[in-house]
């Protein structure tokens, strides 16, 4: 069996392929952002604290890519995810093939397996179409 293992650490939470992204929100300003960052973009106060963001928000923008990547095989999607928030969040977008894409769609956060390493699974954010055949 692989070990499970974020692809990067500190931006979310997962267990069994549910959880949450993990934003900041900034005490002073209010301003929350994602990735959580040392200082908030908007004031620039340092005094953030963690949040757990929602799993749903509406697709911003995306486009197909046809090149390869380092782990992934062409055509993949990627797209902005605006959460109700505020934020913006850049992700793959998986279940594209199944229902095709519109701005403005509906879509629901996963946690799934992104690509392997040896005994390692790297495990990340994605977002698909919720709704019909989607999340």
């Amino acid at each position: 069996m692989k070990t499970r293992v974020p692809f990067r650490e500190g931006l979310f939470e997962e267990k069994g392929g549910k959880g949450a992204l993990l934003g900041a929100r900034c005490r002073s300003c209010g301003q929350v952002i994602f990735p959580p960052a040392e200082a908030c973009p908007n004031c620039r106060g340092k005094d953030l604290e963690t949040v757990r963001l929602g799993n749903k928000g509406k697709l911003y923008t995306y486009t197909i890519v046809h090149m390869k990547a380092e782990h992934f095989a062409p055509p993949y999607a990627v797209g902005w995810i605006e959460l109700p928030e505020g934020v913006r969040v850049f992700s793959q977008v998986r279940g594209w093939q199944e229902q095709p894409l519109e701005t403005g769609m509906d879509m629901a956060l996963s946690f799934e397996k992104l690509w392997e390493e040896g005994d390692r699974e790297a495990i990340g954010y994605v977002f698909r179409p919720a709704g019909k055949g989607g999340a």
